[in-house]
């Protein structure tokens, strides 16, 4: 795992310094030299709220399931997991099993059913994204959008949503695909582990999965049938949205520019495209998608994009990057030893 980081954080600092190699230095110092600092704390504090309101939205849902589990608990654990995610290429796709494990490890919820609350959370917070980004692309002119370079990654943007819903559509409305789906990839894991042990013909035995399934489904129903979390958590992952667009806004301040709110809002949502790029946290496909959106709709000249690129990341990216390494390292010294 520290290789795989270590080798990913090389990755990410390489296009980094491309990036910055090809705008060019001296133009980016330049810039950075007339931000206010003052200006800048924002961006950081803007940061720290979408850290806090994304992780209510953790707190409210798990709440829903185990009541007992202390909010500074989930805290810590959602922070400690948002490390892993952003810590290593593609760890966005990956880490709600660990974050369910860590969940179910310190709280009276079974596995299936911390996993049901952390899709759910990761996945309201995810859905901002999309209501800010269409609702910028229907402010903004799309005939004038058409006709720029940004076409390619909207288009793709769109193409992401409409897979997204199609598979939580399925998750969701058609369980019994889901149920095939699932036993029939665990019965073949079966087979094929068995020829090696028995160890997990128990745990993979049909029964057993078909259990957990229930299970997951169970906590779903339990989490969509809280009409009061719905509401509340749906504004609070909007409030981290809106947190986590405006170090852009405030970048963009701090150095003697005025965007468009639409504009930073839709270069926002665009930029999430970047996490195709395996670098932890897609470092470097963000900043590219973020400068050339700023550079296309925002107008701005190469440097000062960039440089409100790199604004943006350090005061969400790194910054949560920083706090949930400490969490994490918290987080390993206070398990109590094996031995």
């Amino acid at each position: 795992m520290k290789r795989r980081i270590v080798l990913g954080f090389s990755f990410a600092l390489l296009l980094l310094l491309v990036l910055i190699a090809v705008i060019g230095s001296r133009e980016i110092v330049a810039e950075l030299s007339k931000a206010s600092p003052r200006v800048l704390s924002l961006a950081f504090l803007s940061g720290l709220g979408a850290l806090l309101f994304r992780g209510l939205v953790w707190e409210r849902f798990i709440g829903v399931v185990d009541e007992t589990m202390p909010r500074r608990q989930i805290i810590q654990i959602f922070l400690t997991v948002m490390f892993v995610k952003y810590a290593t290429p593609y760890g966005q796709l990956a880490t709600e099993p660990f974050a369910a494990y860590l969940v179910s490890r310190d709280s009276e919820m079974a596995y299936e059913g911390s996993l049901a609350s952390i899709l759910s959370a990761d996945l309201l917070n995810y859905i901002p994204y999309y209501t800010f980004g269409f609702l910028a692309l229907g402010v903004l002119a799309v005939d004038d959008i058409s006709g720029t370079d940004m076409q390619t990654q909207i288009v793709a943007f769109t193409g992401l949503f409409v897979v997204i819903v199609s598979v939580v559509y399925v998750a969701v409305r058609r369980s019994a695909v889901v149920y095939r789906l699932v036993l029939a990839s665990t019965g073949l894991c079966r087979r094929v582990v068995g020829r090696v042990t028995t160890r997990f013909d128990e745990q993979l035995s049909p029964t057993a999965v078909r259990s957990r399934l229930d299970g997951f489904y169970t906590t779903v129903g339990t989490i969509t049938a809280d009409r009061r979390t719905l509401v509340f958590t749906a504004v609070y992952a909007h409030l981290g949205m809106v947190c986590l667009m405006l170090p852009v806004y405030i970048g963009a301040l701090a150095l003697g520019y005025q965007l468009a709110l639409p504009v930073v809002a839709l270069v926002v949502a665009l930029g999430k495209l970047g996490a195709i790029v395996p670098a932890p946290g897609g470092t470097g496909g963000v900043e590219v998608i973020v400068t050339a959106g700023l550079t296309t709709l925002g107008g701005l000249e190469p440097a000062a994009a960039v440089t409100i690129a790199l604004i943006y990341r350090a005061s969400t990216y790194w910054l949560t990057l920083g706090i949930g390494g400490l969490s994490t390292a918290k987080l390993l010294v206070g398990r109590p030893s094996n031995s």
